[in-house]
């Protein structure tokens, strides 16, 4: 089923991305799988432990932490929520569970045993042993490191800005834009190339600024794009600075719900009054073509972040009628993430 789900329809002489990206994270899957496996959640499920606080206490795990897991392996399919608690799935029961004659979790065990080997394929396909220069290290200084996630990061938003200018493209709005978080800017940057005399405000933390200038070394490439380092958090912005849109892609995500949230309602002040904000965003509950990532997304946030969390599209939308955002819609790109438009006045569409 999650075959299907990840790769019908793919046309590998076609434009998509999605597939490689996939490939990409593969192993996201598989280490959910292992981890599974190895705290018996689907034995601990199968003998009656089904509400989160019961399976956690068995498996000796964070409630919170243990959730975010659980959200994957339903939506990998492998458990279902009743009303009442978790159930395996059909494959579960027949492959994950001890006492099933079908049994596979040591040979699945087995797989992960056999990874170790599979990250020495450079090693063992090249004649020498010299790590090649594009190779990431987590022992590069902080600023190379900051580079490469910028340029990384850069690479898919080009990607998403497609997308999500054709979306915008069929909206009224105003410039200027006011780009939080934007890394190098591919999103606003696609956005004011597509409209004459259109400006936009790229602010990320100073060390991000620097390493786009060096992802962008042409004065041409910064048309219409003015960058300003700082942390967003504290920044005292003039107070007659206003925007047509605010733009929050991928960065929602990087804090603590309090933390969050205060960063969206300090982001919706800066609106003028017909002004709209576009939030981009990998979202657990949405239903698209790749419904799986955004729970895959959060737990990636988790594993790789000081305190990450992926939310709800539902929750994003709960604080913006709060702040008076009385329009909203929610599109899922074709690809697997989606974005949120809101305003205070009626999102109106180009006649």
């Amino acid at each position: 089923m999650l075959m299907k789900l990840r790769f019908k329809n793919f046309n590998p002489s076609g434009p998509e991305f999605q597939y490689l990206e996939d490939l990409a994270t593969a192993y996201w899957y598989s280490e959910v799988l292992f981890a599974a496996i190895e705290l018996d959640l689907f034995d601990l499920i199968d003998k009656g432990h089904q509400t989160i606080d019961a399976l956690s206490m068995a498996a000796s795990c964070k409630v919170e932490a243990l959730n975010r897991m659980i959200n994957v392996l339903e939506r990998l399919e492998l458990i279902h929520f009743t009303g009442k608690g978790w159930v395996n799935s059909h494959a579960a029961r027949l492959y994950l569970i001890h006492e099933s004659d079908g049994y596979m979790g040591n040979f699945f065990l087995y797989r992960k045993y056999m990874k170790r080997g599979w990250e020495n394929i450079l090693e063992k396909i090249t004649t020498e042993k010299a790590l090649k220069v594009n190779s990431l290290s987590s022992d590069d200084p902080y600023e190379k490191r900051t580079f490469n996630y910028v340029r990384a990061m850069d690479e898919i938003a080009r990607r998403k800005a497609e997308e999500i200018e054709k979306i915008m493209h069929k909206k009224l709005w105003q410039p200027p834009i006011l780009d939080i978080g934007g890394g190098a800017g591919a999103v606003s940057r696609r956005l004011i190339r597509e409209e004459n005399n259109t400006k936009s405000l790229l602010f990320d933390l100073p060390e991000v600024i620097q390493a786009a200038v060096a992802l962008y070394p042409n004065e041409s490439d910064w048309k219409g794009l003015q960058p300003v380092g700082g942390n967003f958090i504290g920044y005292e912005f003039e107070e007659d600075n206003r925007f047509g849109v605010v733009l929050l892609s991928n960065f929602l995500h990087i804090y603590a719900e309090d933390t969050a949230r205060f960063v969206l309602e300090k982001s919706l002040k800066m609106l003028t009054d017909d002004g709209l904000v576009l939030i981009h965003d990998y979202f657990p509950d949405r239903i698209g073509k790749f419904s799986h990532k955004g729970a895959l997304y959060d737990l990636n946030m988790m594993l790789n972040t000081c305190e990450g969390v992926c939310r709800n599209s539902s929750q994003i939308i709960r604080w913006l009628k709060a702040n008076g955002m009385t329009y909203i819609e929610t599109h899922d790109l074709s690809s697997d993430s989606a974005i949120i438009l809101a305003s205070m006045t009626k999102l109106r569409n180009v006649e």
